[in-house]
């Protein structure tokens, strides 16, 4: 998959830092899972099905525990 496809927008650094309540610059497409205190399981859960909403790519449940960083939401965006 080419990194075009895993290209982490703008737009959905914007959502994550809406869902995790921190401002959009302390994130990077490289924070991961557990970087930050917010970004626990119920978050992550909320991260996807804003992400889905959004976006409107579904994101497969067998995917859901192999999104660690930002970039991993990447071909949902």
């Amino acid at each position: 998959m080419d990194s075009e496809a895993n290209a982490v927008p703008r737009e959905f650094l914007e959502l994550a830092a809406d869902v995790f309540g921190v401002g959009v610059e302390t994130l990077t497409p490289e924070t991961a899972y557990g970087s930050i205190e917010a970004w626990d399981s119920v978050a992550h859960l909320r991260l996807v099905m804003e992400t889905e909403a959004k976006f409107g790519k579904p994101i497969p449940l067998e995917a859901v525990p192999n999104l660690k960083t930002l970039t991993d939401f990447g071909r949902y965006c």
